[in-house]
C-alpha cells in the first residue's frame, strides 16, 4: 500500500489531480475552408453551408467560471457542408480548459484528411460539480440543439470519463436516442467505481494500512478529496452488481483522525445506478473503451512478493514520490493499487478466485464498469485476472467493445504509456484488428460508422497491412 510522510494535503493534491484532469492550455484553431464529402445524405432543415451560429470556445478567463448551464461550442467556423457532427462531452472539471482537454485527440482527427471531410467538431460544457439530475438533461438540450443546426443530422458522440455517464443518462430518451448515431465512451464508470465509495475506502485503509500516520494520511486526504467533489459518491459510486460490498457495520481507528466509517451494503451500494444500468437502451450506438494497468497483484505470488518488497525502494523513487508531487500518471498507478486491494465481500472473492476483485482497472474505472457490461454478466463472470477475458466478448452487447493492456485512464485522450508500455496497442478482445494507437483506434471506429460497409475503414486496415510489409 502506499506509505507516505507527505502532509495529507499533498496527497489531496495527487488524488484530486488524478480525476480533473487537468490539461495545458491551447488555443482553438479557426477554419476557413468548407469540406464536402460523399458521405450518408441526411434531410436537411437549414441551407447546406449555412455560416454557424455557435460561439467558439470562450477564452480561458471565462472558462476559469463554473458554467450556469450546459452549452454548446464548435471548434472551428468552416460551414458545416455535408458534414458530420462530432460532439466532444468532457470529464470531471474539463470544463475550465480551454479544448476541454481533447487537443491531442483533436490534432490527430485534423490531421486524418478523411475523418476532417467527414466530421465537424462541436463541444458540450457542463458543470461536473452539479449532479446528474441537472446535467443529464442539460447535455439533452445540447444534442437537440446540435441535431437541429445540423439539419436533423444523427450526431456522433464522443465522452471521456464522467462525461459518458452523464452522455448515457441522456441517451436513456428514445428522442435523444433516435438523434445519436454513435457514442464513444472512454474510461467510462458505466457501473460506478470502488475508489467513490468513500466508507469502502476508508474500510481499505483501515484494514490494509499498518502504519499510523499513513493511515491518518489517507483517512485525511479521502475525506477531502469526497467533500470536493461530492458528486462523484453520490452518483458514481459502484452500483454493486457483483455484491462485493461487505456486510461491515461501524468500524473506528484508535488513531486520531484515523480511518472511520460505517460499511453497510444497504448504505455503500448505488441502487440509482444499478437500476439506470437495468433500463433498456440502444447500445449497438456504443463503442466502450476500457483499459487496465499492470500491477503487482496480477502476478503469481512469488512474483508480486519480489514486486511489493525487494523493489520497495524503487517503487518508491518512481512512483509514490512522483504520486506526492500531484504528478497526474504516478497518481493513476497509485490509485489503480487502491482499486485492486479494496476488501471485497468473501461471496465475491470466491467468485473471482481471488481477493484482488478490480485487479483490472486504469486507475479510476474498473474494466467490467468501462465495458457497460449487462447487470447480469457483472454478477456471474468476475472480471478480475486478465485470463478472464477471454470469456467476456462474446458477453459484451455493445456494437463495439475494446479493451487496452497496460494503460491508465488518461491515455484515451493524451496517448500516455507506462516505462513498460507501448505505443502500438492491440485490443485485446480483437486481436485481428492488429496494433495501432490509441489514437488510430478512435480513428478507426469513427471511420467504421460512416457507412454499412465500412469502406474507409477497410481502406485505413489495408494501409496499415502496406506499412507493415514495408
Amino acid at each position: 500500500m502506499y506509505q507516505s510522510e507527505r502532509s495529507p494535503n499533498v496527497l489531496t493534491m495527487a488524488l484530486l489531480s488524478t480525476f480533473v484532469l487537468t490539461s495545458t492550455a491551447a488555443t482553438a484553431g479557426n477554419g476557413t475552408k468548407t469540406l464536402t464529402s460523399s458521405a450518408e445524405k441526411f434531410e436537411f432543415v437549414q441551407p447546406i453551408g449555412q455560416v454557424s451560429t455557435l460561439p467558439p470556445i470562450p477564452p480561458i478567463k471565462v472558462l476559469k467560471k463554473k458554467p450556469e448551464v450546459a452549452s454548446l461550442y464548435e471548434y472551428d467556423s468552416a460551414p458545416l457542408g455535408d458534414r458530420q457532427p462530432l460532439l466532444m462531452v468532457h470529464g470531471l472539471h474539463g470544463e475550465f480548459h480551454r479544448q476541454f482537454r481533447w487537443t491531442k485527440v483533436i490534432k490527430h482527427l485534423k490531421a486524418d484528411k478523411e475523418i476532417d471531410k467527414q466530421f465537424k467538431i462541436y463541444f458540450a460544457r457542463y458543470s461536473t460539480s452539479d449532479k446528474l439530475e441537472k446535467t443529464v438533461p442539460e447535455l439533452r438540450s445540447v444534442i437537440s440543439k446540435l441535431y437541429t443546426l445540423s439539419g436533423n443530422r444523427p450526431v456522433t458522440m464522443m465522452a471521456l470519463s464522467m462525461g459518458g455517464n452523464v452522455a448515457y443518462e441522456a441517451l436513456l430518451d428514445k428522442d435523444i436516442e433516435d438523434k445519436i448515431k454513435l457514442f464513444m465512451a472512454f474510461g467510462t464508470p458505466f457501473h460506478g467505481s470502488p475508489l467513490f465509495s468513500t466508507d469502502w475506502l476508508q474500510y481499505g485503509v483501515y484494514k490494509n494500512i499498518c502504519f499510523p500516520w499513513t493511515r491518518i494520511d489517507h483517512s485525511l486526504s479521502y475525506q477531502y478529496y469526497f467533500k470536493k467533489n461530492s458528486v462523484l459518491m453520490t452518483d458514481l459510486r459502484w452500483d454493486n452488481s457483483d455484491t462485493s460490498v461487505p456486510e461491515v457495520g461501524r468500524f473506528k481507528s484508535k488513531l486520531p483522525f484515523g480511518p472511520h466509517g460505517n460499511l453497510t451494503v444497504a448504505e455503500a451500494e448505488n441502487r440509482r445506478l444499478l437500476a439506470l444500468n437495468a433500463q433498456p437502451v440502444n447500445k449497438k450506438k456504443i463503442v466502450a473503451y476500457g483499459g487496465y494497468l499492470l500491477n503487482p497483484y496480477l502476478l503469481p505470488d512469488r512474483e508480486r512478493f519480489i514486486e511489493t518488497n525487494i523493489m520497495a525502494p524503487y517503487t518508491f523513487v518512481t512512483l509514490k514520490v512522483p504520486a506526492h508531487l500531484a504528478r497526474e500518471h504516478p497518481v493513476l498507478r497509485m490509485l489503480n493499487r487502491e482499486i485492486t486491494t479494496v476488501v471485497c465481500s468473501p461471496e465475491a472473492s470466491g467468485k473471482a478466485k481471488t481477493k484482488y476483485v478490480y485487479g483490472l482497472n486504469d486507475g479510476i474505472t474498473p474494466l467490467s464498469s468501462a465495458l457497460c457490461l449487462p447487470n447480469s454478466v457483472i454478477a456471474s463472470l468476475p472480471l478480475a485476472k486478465e485470463s478472464d477475458l477471454s470469456s467476456i466478448k462474446a458477453l459484451t452487447d455493445v456494437k463495439t467493445a475494446r479493451v487496452f493492456r497496460n494503460i491508465d485512464h488518461l491515455t484515451f485522450i493524451d496517448g500516455y504509456k507506462p516505462l513498460t508500455g507501448t505505443n502500438n496497442l492491440k485490443d485485446q478482445l480483437n486481436p485481428e484488428d492488429g496494433t495501432r494507437t490509441i489514437f488510430e483506434w478512435i480513428s478507426l471506429d469513427l471511420k467504421r460508422s460512416l457507412d454499412d460497409e465500412g469502406k474507409l475503414a477497410r481502406r485505413a486496415d489495408a494501409k496499415l497491412e502496406t506499412q507493415k510489409t514495408e
